[in-house]
């Protein structure tokens, strides 16, 4: 079982309205060395030395963060076993560089025997990959014989383990072969909403990235979309639309039945996936009034929804300090405050410290309120 964070993921997106989210902070089981200083201390303890490559906007990466990271049995293993430390790809832009960091999370792994680099994974790890990995490792075996057997191991089901392949091909300067793998990945949809959500949020992402570099990208991404168009699947079609840069397609279709109350219900369905598009144009009173219409039920669903997330799964343990409310309500109050609809976004805000009054939630709240105000200032003196 996997923690979800795809709402906090998808205010990724949201970069036109100039506000950020607090990062989430670094999990308990990396230390605070720098990558020559954990070198040294591993050395000297003739312990392991693991270094997580990351980025925060990099969904696998996080989702890491909220399962493997924070598993106890990853987190015993690393304080018997190794030094383990955590780089930003974009705040050390020098280490990513020096380790040939194309694609992440990348981990990169020392031996207490040996200086030079044992392997590296590249790709989300589930707890039970990574440990199988590291304790076969520390059983001598050689990074040959390690990827021979998780090859073996992983099959062609594992959505998490082609995802890594797919990383790896692209590693490799095979865009095409990883093209056709992210490909194939979509069209393999799961009654697991687990996978099906890192599908719809990981997939795109990569897919986005592949059409500036494999000429038959696009044609076949754009198959894809009109053969979900075709079978009214709208959930796909949105999401590829934004994968292609068309979601000027999205926006014709919800102008079109957000006006008849009898299609109402299909907006609903895909909120979560119209929000962005829709903030993204400045279209806040839109998302108040046909996304949100009623925002302190939906407040309440939220964190519903995010105190059954915090609670620890049969193979996961929850950092204490995860909370997903914050991230979760800042579209709802966002869109009320860019429709100017300030008595209510302040009724939003008060629901929603009530139920969480935490220095996260304020910290959200404030973030937003500042962000929409000046997203208001820039649409207005556009319009002038």
């Amino acid at each position: 079982m996997r923690i979800r964070v795809w709402h906090q993921l998808l205010l990724s997106g949201l970069i036109t309205l100039s506000c950020t989210t607090q990062a989430g902070a670094e999990p308990e089981v990396f230390s605070s060395y720098s990558v020559e200083q954990a070198k040294q201390n591993a050395q000297k303890e003739k312990k392991f030395l693991i270094i997580d490559f990351m980025a925060t906007w990099c969904p696998p990466c996080r989702q890491m963060e909220s399962t493997t990271w924070a598993d106890s049995k990853v987190q015993a293993w690393i304080k018997e076993n190794a030094i383990a430390v955590q780089i930003d790809v974009d705040k050390n832009r020098k280490a990513a560089s020096a380790f040939n960091i194309e694609a992440m999370p990348t981990i990169v792994l020392f031996t207490p025997q040996s200086s030079s680099e044992f392997g590296r994974q590249v790709g989300y790890m589930s707890p039970t990959e990574l440990i199988t990995w590291l304790e076969g490792a520390k059983d001598g075996k050689s990074a040959e014989q390690l990827e021979k057997e998780q090859a073996d191991n992983e099959g062609d089901n594992n959505i998490y383990a082609r995802i890594s392949k797919a990383h790896d091909l692209q590693t490799q300067g095979k865009n095409s072969e990883a093209l056709d793998e992210y490909l194939s990945l979509w069209k393999n949809k799961s009654d697991d909403q687990d996978i099906e959500n890192t599908r719809i949020s990981v997939l795109p992402y990569e897919m986005k990235n592949l059409i500036a570099v494999v000429p038959s990208a696009k044609g076949k991404i754009t198959e894809l979309r009109n053969d979900a168009e075709k079978s009214e699947n709208r959930k796909d079609w949105i999401v590829l639309n934004g994968v292609l840069g068309e979601e000027a397609k999205t926006l014709a279709w919800f102008d079109k039945i957000k006006i008849d109350p009898q299609k109402r219900s299909a907006i609903k369905d895909q909120s979560g996936l119209l929000a962005p598009v829709l903030f993204a144009r400045c279209r806040w009173s839109d998302a108040a009034t046909y996304l949100y219409p009623e925002p302190l039920a939906k407040i309440k669903e939220y964190f519903k929804r995010a105190e059954e997330m915090k609670k620890p799964k049969p193979d996961t343990e929850v950092s204490s300090e995860f909370d997903p409310f914050p991230s979760m309500v800042l579209l709802v109050y966002g869109a009320y405050l860019g429709a100017g609809r300030d008595s209510e976004a302040q009724k939003i805000a008060d629901e929603c410290l009530r139920l969480d009054n935490t220095a996260a939630m304020r910290e959200a709240l404030n973030g937003m309120a500042k962000g929409m105000r000046q997203a208001r200032a820039v649409q207005q003196k556009a319009v002038k």
